[in-house]
């Protein structure tokens, strides 16, 4: 009963809020990559917002209705770019709040 209980409160709470991956990027050192990559992502329905951060070498994407975007799409617009994926992981803020801590820096 508890899993039901469970996998009921996981589906209702990812159809009411977006959902942020992280996405660690060797290779990328200019704004002509990040652009190149932040464009490719962004033709994607599911994508809602993203953040592409040069000095820190990362990428946040933040997807509609907490739909995650695919890791195998993720991985293949990166590397179809030239560059590597180190890490993907799920982060609890949004793009808007990530944006924000690593512009102020």
């Amino acid at each position: 009963m508890k899993k039901v209980i469970l996998i009921a409160a996981l589906l209702f709470s990812s159809n009411s809020y977006a959902l942020t991956q992280k996405i660690e990027v060797l290779g990328m050192v200019c704004a002509f990559c990040a652009q190149g990559i932040e464009k490719s992502f962004r033709s994607d329905e599911n994508v809602k917002d993203i953040f592409v951060s040069l000095e820190n070498y990362f990428v946040a994407i933040e997807s509609n209705d907490g739909k995650i975007i695919d890791e195998k799409l993720i991985r293949t617009i990166i590397t179809d770019a030239g560059y590597d994926v180190k890490k993907i992981e799920v982060v609890s803020d949004t793009v808007s709040e990530i944006r924000t801590k690593y512009d102020a820096k």
